[in-house]
C-alpha cells in the first residue's frame, strides 16, 4: 500500500520535471530563433546582414547600438518605404580603398570597422545611389539610410 502511495507523487513530480524541462527546451529554441545571424569578417571589417521577417528585423533594431555602423536599405512603394534586399553594399576608407563590398540579406547592415572616414555605397538592380560620407568613432554609432526608387528591385 505505501508503494502505491509513493509511486503517485514520484510520477507526479516526474511529469512536472518533463514539462518544466519542455519549457525550457522550448524557450532555448524561440531565443535561437531571435539572434542576428554570425558575424562575417571581410578584411579590416566585420558585419552582420538581415532583418527581412518581423522577429528578424526586431533583433536587428535592437544591436543597432552595438555597432559602430548602421545602414539601412529600403525601396519606395507608393508613398512609403519598404525593407528591401539583394543590395550591394560598398564602403571605401579615406584612401580610396575598399574596406567592404558584400550584398546585403536583408534591409540591415550592420558593420564594424575601426574609427575613421569612409564613403558608403549602395547598388541595387544595377542602379547605384549616390555614395554618402561616414564619420565611424570608436564610440557610439553612425548610420546611413539609403532609399532606391520604386520598381528597383
Amino acid at each position: 500500500m505505501k508503494q502505491a502511495s509513493l509511486s503517485r507523487p514520484l510520477q507526479r513530480a516526474g511529469l512536472a520535471l518533463a514539462a518544466l524541462l519542455g519549457t525550457v527546451v522550448s524557450l532555448e529554441a524561440s531565443a535561437a530563433l531571435g539572434p542576428l545571424p554570425r558575424e562575417k569578417v571581410a578584411g579590416v571589417a566585420s558585419y552582420v546582414s538581415g532583418g527581412v521577417s518581423i522577429e528578424s528585423s526586431q533583433a536587428f533594431r535592437k544591436a543597432f547600438r552595438d555597432y559602430p555602423l548602421v545602414i539601412q536599405l529600403f525601396e519606395k512603394e507608393g508613398a512609403h518605404e519598404v525593407y528591401t534586399a539583394d543590395a550591394q553594399v560598398r564602403i571605401v576608407d579615406a584612401q580610396g580603398h575598399n574596406v567592404l563590398d558584400r550584398r546585403a540579406d536583408g534591409p540591415f547592415m550592420l558593420v564594424r570597422l575601426p574609427a575613421g572616414d569612409y564613403r558608403v555605397s549602395a547598388e541595387l538592380a544595377g542602379r547605384a545611389l549616390a555614395p554618402q560620407a561616414v564619420h565611424v568613432s570608436e564610440h557610439g554609432h553612425a548610420s546611413r539610410v539609403f532609399v532606391f526608387p520604386a520598381h528597383t528591385g
